[in-house]
């Protein structure tokens, strides 16, 4: 009665966008935007962080989550709820079921999912199910377990009222910073950059809608590139394991449209590096997931001089070991610098 895997063809509108905007004004402050000197004069840019990573589960995900769950019928409550989640989605499920009084819900992971997103799902009471040992193979035991059970399904990155929640940060960035030359945005499945590229798509087409995966997991580019979609695409082993697999037909098809602009592809090894930067530099704890967009900054530094850049730093839920990694790694990086500028000739 209340099973629905993807409830439209395509991706919210504006008026959907505005409405979860109405929706989590009374449940979620805005997040903020922070700028650091040290990298606008390294880039030679003004370049604005728009913290997703300070959201109460950790992520972005908590504002689909919201504006879908808030908006299920007392049937489909009672019904309960069931989605599939490489681990941050399924965080912010938990919580707004928390919050809007106790729905059921199920999550599945796969076999693979971050050990502290999966410690974070227990601790919520969710009912959790391994399956698979990729996104993919997940969401397809979720969708018929929902079918089975009669519950309602809710989808990571096609569904309208997700995505237009995610959509929402557009709307903050445009009140907070005007004239943005561009805004770099991670992609994985695409909700998130399918709802900020409708926003801008609409109010402010001058924008560059810029994406960003890794060499590890670049199914939107490698789509593109292509001229075929790969919704089911094997990753390497990666960082970004939020970003690990294929990518939805919505945010294809907006690149296609070109309200996504561009999606650029980073190395793990600077991804690495962007995570230990952040930490010591920014003293911002981000996942690599929402890390890649300094990443790119780094790789295509040139490129961003003159311009007005926001980067969306889209979750914290960040294994120790890889936050002691990439320390570690900036931090050598940053002592070999100091080395070389000690040995060069003055005035060299």
């Amino acid at each position: 009665m209340g099973f629905s895997e993807r409830p439209t063809d395509s991706p919210p509108d504006l008026s959907m966008i505005r409405e979860a905007h109405r929706i989590l004004r009374a449940i979620l402050p805005p997040t903020p935007v922070r700028t650091f000197p040290h990298l606008n004069r390294q880039l030679g840019a003004e370049v604005w962080f728009k913290l997703e990573a300070w959201q109460p589960t950790g992520s972005f995900k908590v504002r689909g989550a919201l504006a879908r769950m808030s908006r299920l019928r007392p049937e489909e409550r009672a019904c309960g709820v069931v989605t599939a989640s490489a681990g941050n989605h399924g965080l912010a499920v938990a919580f707004a079921a928390r919050l809007l009084s106790g729905i059921p819900v199920t999550v599945f992971v796969p076999e693979t999912a971050a050990p502290n997103k999966v410690r974070a799902l227990e601790a919520f009471g969710v009912r959790l199910e391994r399956a698979g040992r990729t996104y993919a193979e997940a969401h397809a035991a979720a969708v018929a377990f929902a079918q089975h059970q009669g519950a309602c399904y809710l989808h990571a990155y096609e569904d309208p009222w997700v995505v237009a929640g995610q959509g929402t940060i557009a709307l903050e960035l445009m009140e907070a910073l005007p004239d943005l030359d561009a805004v770099l945005v991670p992609v994985g499945g695409g909700g998130l950059i399918s709802g900020i590229a409708r926003a801008y798509q609409a109010l402010a087409p001058r924008t560059r809608i810029i994406g960003v995966q890794t060499e590890a997991s670049p199914a939107l580019a490698a789509s593109l590139r292509d001229g075929r979609l790969y919704e089911d695409d094997p990753a390497g082993p990666t960082l970004a394991d939020g970003l690990a697999g294929g990518v939805g037909a919505w945010a294809y098809q907006l690149a296609l449209e070109g309200a996504i602009h561009e999606v650029l592809v980073v190395r793990e090894e600077t991804l690495l590096e962007a995570i230990g930067w952040l930490a010591a530099e920014a003293h911002l704890i981000v996942e690599g997931s929402g890390a890649v967009g300094i990443a790119a900054l780094w790789e295509t530094g040139p490129r961003w001089a003159g311009q007005r850049v926001a980067v969306v730093l889209s979750g914290s839920n960040l294994e120790g070991e890889i936050l002691l990694r990439g320390l570690a790694r900036y931090l050598e990086r940053r002592t070999e610098d100091s080395a070389d500028r000690s040995r060069a000739p003055v005035g060299a």
